[in-house]
């Protein structure tokens, strides 16, 4: 048993070299992005031996895709994208890693990504997918996106989460189905996204956004374009949208604006007093500043000995801490008129609510680690070493053995030395205490906001303008599109991590537009 404990403890302190490394990386990474330098922020995740590691590998390919998408190569994006998905639904911690996370810190476990960031790859596959003109794809992506919006609806069933939904994998889906040409699918969708705004039969923003006008219209516009005139009618009455003509000859032009930087994951301590009433294994781990309270079953207290000699804790776990960014709002200047773009996500309300639905689940489990934590510790520090008498010779063996088998029920009285005990348990407090961290790891490209509206296009060319405002209402950027109008629905985006337009280098190669 004291080689065992000994072991973790060499475990332990061996796994205090990385936990700094994400930190490091991360501000490095948006310090360059912040830049525009999007090349040297790929070659930081490419050549870090941190993105590189088996737990992380999920994390290399988010980045590697966004920042590709970023630099325009579109293809590319979604080859490193598509990597990604296929290690959030295959990977399976290992048991031998959990095992360790429980003495250690959850850092040491394959990233397991938020609901949020799984939307998100959909998202960007599905739009890659349709500014490539590649429409099969993105239906594929549409159908896939489905599948997880259902999988987020079901993960707490028997407590349904307030982040249950998510609106832009809804209007994603529809826009897929709306440039295949499937007009019944289109409308589910929108209708999808708009019912999450409808609260007992009446208006309320989801997750910090209010409804969007657009979001509106397109429902409306495929009721009528359906015949479905008693769903047109009642959403015109419950909605009231205010609807300008969005498809001219040439078609229109959705476009989505990716602003700011996403939130940075953090870690926050929260101590807790540990209160013990009436049967000794009624526990109860209390924060009374905060109103918490969060007791164990009867067999997580057996197993960790009661936690004994526990009278308070402190426990790491990760919040979302929203970025700075200058761009607050954005016009779009078409031939014949202008529209304000409107916020369709706001990923920091989404990722806190994210963090806020599993709270619990985070608390228990850092409250199991922490008792796992402190079972090693005074396993070290019972460990007692007996002391050698220096005149004792083979005689006095032979007498002590001869006494031994005269009377078996006697016990002799031994010294132990505790020194040993008092320095790896000490030790081991450090490394608890170094060790207890929470995982912050996140999707570090992901935006802020994301924005979006759709403007009528004319034949032929057409010049769009979008203007980038600050909250004071000066303007910061501007950005020019030119749009061939051939008649059907096309898909674009802009991204400002700070107050400028990345401007892609990348030159795609696009499928022929199906007559």
């Amino acid at each position: 048993m004291k080689y065992l404990y000994l072991l973790s403890l060499f475990i332990l302190a061996g796994g205090l070299t990385s936990c700094a490394s994400f930190e490091r990386y991360r501000i490095l990474y948006n310090d360059r992005i912040e830049a525009g330098n999007v090349e040297e922020a790929t070659r930081l995740i490419e050549n870090k031996r941190f993105y590189k590691k088996d737990r992380n590998e999920v994390l290399r390919y988010l980045e590697l895709g966004a920042l590709a998408r970023m630099q325009g190569d579109l293809a590319k994006s979604n080859e490193y994208l598509n990597k990604a998905d296929l290690l959030i639904e295959d990977r399976r911690a290992s048991i031998g890693s959990q095992g360790l996370a429980v003495v250690s810190n959850p850092r040491v476990l394959p990233y397991r990504t938020e609901y949020f960031e799984n939307i998100a790859v959909h998202y960007l596959k599905s739009l890659n997918y349709l500014q490539l003109n590649d429409v099969s794809a993105a239906r594929v992506e549409a159908r896939r996106t489905n599948i997880r919006l259902q999988e987020l609806n079901d993960a707490v069933p028997e407590k349904p989460l307030k982040y249950h939904d998510d609106v832009l994998g809804h209007i994603t889906m529809g826009l897929s189905y709306e440039m295949n040409g499937e007009w019944n699918n289109a409308f589910i969708a929108y209708r999808n996204a708009a019912e999450l705004f409808i609260q007992e039969g009446k208006v309320q923003p989801y997750m910090g956004v209010r409804i969007p006008e657009q979001l509106k219209c397109d429902l409306v516009r495929m009721a009528d374009q359906l015949g479905f005139a008693n769903d047109a009618s009642r959403y015109r009455r419950l909605l009231s949208p205010r609807c300008k003509d969005d498809v001219g000859e040439g078609g229109s032009l959705v476009l989505f604006w990716e602003n700011g930087q996403g939130p940075v994951k953090e870690e926050n301590i929260i101590g807790f007093d540990v209160m013990r009433r009436g049967d000794r294994s009624q526990v109860r781990f209390v924060n009374n500043s905060m109103g918490m309270e969060y007791d164990f079953g009867e067999d997580i207290y057996n197993e960790y000995n009661g936690f004994a000699g526990i009278n308070t804790v402190r426990l790491a776990l990760p919040i979302f801490r929203p970025r700075e960014y200058p761009l607050y709002r954005a016009d779009i200047k078409y031939p014949g008129g202008i529209q304000r773009m409107e916020m369709l996500e706001d990923l920091n309300v989404v990722a806190e609510q994210s963090l806020r639905d599993r709270f619990g689940r985070e608390l228990a489990n850092a409250l199991i680690r922490l008792a796992a934590k402190e079972a090693v510790e005074a396993g070290l520090r019972s460990i007692k070493t007996k002391k050698k008498d220096g005149d004792e010779d083979n005689d006095g063996d032979e007498e002590q053995k001869k006494s031994k088998d005269e009377d078996k029920d006697e016990e002799e009285d031994v010294e132990y030395d505790e020194t040993l005990g008092l320095i790896l348990g000490t030790t081991m407090s450090i490394v608890n205490a170094a060790t207890e961290r929470a995982d912050i790891r996140s999707w570090q490209t992901l935006p802020a906001e994301i924005h979006y509206q759709r403007v009528p296009l004319k034949r032929g060319a057409n010049e769009i303008r979008v203007t980038f405002y600050n909250r004071y209402n000066q303007r910061l950027e501007e950005h020019y599109l030119r749009i061939n109008g051939g008649g059907r629905l096309q898909v674009r985006h802009v991204i400002t991590p700070d107050s400028r337009v990345l401007q892609p280098a990348a030159t795609q190669n696009q499928k022929p537009v199906q007559p």
